[in-house]
């Protein structure tokens, strides 16, 4: 019995067969051309990869347009802007540091250059700043001693090692050149300057010239201020004193004639900052070479305090100038708490009987210590007094000298005999405050007078 071959089973048997597979066989394939494709049977290539291929490439259009989009609608106005940067970059005209001069117009502060051909190119620019031949200007300072702190020192523009410049401006550090250094260093300008694709540079156009500082003329004289400066560091050297700071001031004019502290650095070396040793040798110093004393220096003010304690006691009526007071080089105060203790208060010589102008004449602490405090008869003006006159004559207050970083220190008042204190001398300490009281100030007030600490 036999099967009946399905006709889709014959239909694949009996297909039509072409002509290539009937006479393609292994003898007559080295006759074929292949490069021209003779000899391979072609297979079309199926609808999905066409459709396939073509939807990339609809895909990749879509996101070159999202991407065209973006860098020139979106973000064009940005771009451009850092493309302009790249191709150009802001060089800063520098602008001169204002001169500073003493009352004769002796230079005390001013602009160098590091050779005659760097100056000559700065004074043939139409701008008169510097250029990339002639780096800016350093700060030059007097030699003479005494003027360190006083003059301050400055840090210079600074820039990275592509030559960009994160530091444009000299920047005051101390003294008067941190004090005025808004209207010293002026303004600096701008250039233009354009870079090639090949890294070549040419100069382009001025945006904005610089506008130089202002220069300053001071009421200090060089030659008074050096010699101030010598004697108080010879008198220190001499009798073993660490420091000092004197100040002589016009009492017609109020000028400042001479400001100055021992010790102190030097303003040029601070400045350039490559004397590293010397810089360290100042950081280590004991006596402080950074602070200045005269302005800065909290110190009780001495002697100079009796003629405005002598105005109080006229003021106050508890003793007339004709008024004579014994000073037989001490006085001697019993402790109230404890009876059997008595303090001594010397004077600094027996001056004898004197009156007011007498007192302030040959400086009698005894003097003073009895109209500032009383003694037995002799009334006097009290802490609170001390306190109200010693600010009515600007202790306690700032001056508001032009140096940086002044202090005001302290007056002790009736605040300072509340203190709660545990053992005799200090109670007793606490006891003459109320008669007199150390006035612990400090004074900035130029005055003609030398003190060595």
């Amino acid at each position: 019995m036999s099967k009946r071959t399905p006709s889709k089973f014959l239909k694949q048997q009996t297909r039509a067969f072409d002509p290539d597979e009937i006479f393609l066989d292994s003898k007559n394939l080295p006759g074929f051309d292949k490069d021209q494709f003779e000899g391979r049977i072609e297979k079309p290539i199926s609808h999905t990869a066409i459709w396939g291929v073509f939807f990339s490439f609809i895909l990749i259009t879509f996101i070159f347009l999202i991407k065209v989009t973006s860098l020139q609608v979106v973000h064009g106005e940005e771009f451009l802007r850092k493309s302009e940067n790249n191709r150009l970059d802001h060089v800063p005209l520098f602008a001169m540091r204002g001169i500073i001069s003493d009352r004769n117009n002796v230079p005390l502060a001013w602009n160098s250059f590091d050779d005659e051909a760097a100056r000559i190119a700065l004074i043939m620019t139409e701008t008169s700043t510097t250029t990339e031949e002639m780096p800016f200007p350093h700060r030059s300072y007097i030699l003479s001693p005494g003027f360190g702190h006083t003059l301050g020192y400055v840090s210079y523009p600074k820039r990275d090692k592509r030559g960009y410049y994160y530091q444009e401006a000299f920047i005051g550090k101390d003294g008067l050149e941190e004090y005025y250094n808004e209207i010293l260093s002026g303004e600096n300008g701008l250039q233009i300057v354009e870079t090639d694709a090949l890294g070549k540079t040419k100069e382009g156009s001025i945006v904005e010239n610089p506008t130089n500082g202002v220069a300053l003329t001071l009421g200090i004289d060089a030659r008074v201020q050096e010699k101030l400066h010598t004697t108080i560091r010879d008198t220190a050297n001499d009798f073993g004193y660490m420091a000092g700071a004197g100040a002589i001031m016009d009492v017609e004019t109020g000028e400042l004639l001479a400001m100055t502290s021992y010790p102190e650095y030097e303003s040029s070396v601070l400045s350039e900052g490559k004397n590293k040793k010397l810089i360290q040798s100042y950081n280590l110093d004991k006596r402080s070479v950074f602070l200045d004393r005269a302005v800065t220096g909290v110190y009780t003010p001495g002697s100079i305090i009796k003629p405005f304690m002598a105005v109080a006691a006229l003021a106050e009526g508890v003793i007339t100038p004709e008024k004579q007071i014994l000073s037989t080089g001490s006085i001697s105060i019993q402790n109230p708490y404890y009876p059997d203790i008595w303090s001594v208060f010397n004077d600094w010589k027996a001056h004898g009987w004197v009156d007011m102008r007498r007192a302030i004449a040959v400086s009698s602490d005894v003097y003073f210590y009895e109209i500032g405090g009383g003694f037995e008869s002799q009334k006097g003006i009290g802490i609170a007094n001390i306190e109200k006159y010693a600010r009515l004559f600007g202790f306690g207050a700032l001056t508001g000298i032009d140096i940086t970083d002044e202090k005001i220190g302290t007056i002790p008042g009736v605040w300072a005999t509340r203190t709660t204190l545990s053992s005799g001398s200090m109670v007793f300490k606490r006891q003459y405050s109320r008669r007199f009281a150390v006035l612990q100030v400090s004074q900035t007030e130029a005055r003609s007078s030398l003190r060595i600490f």
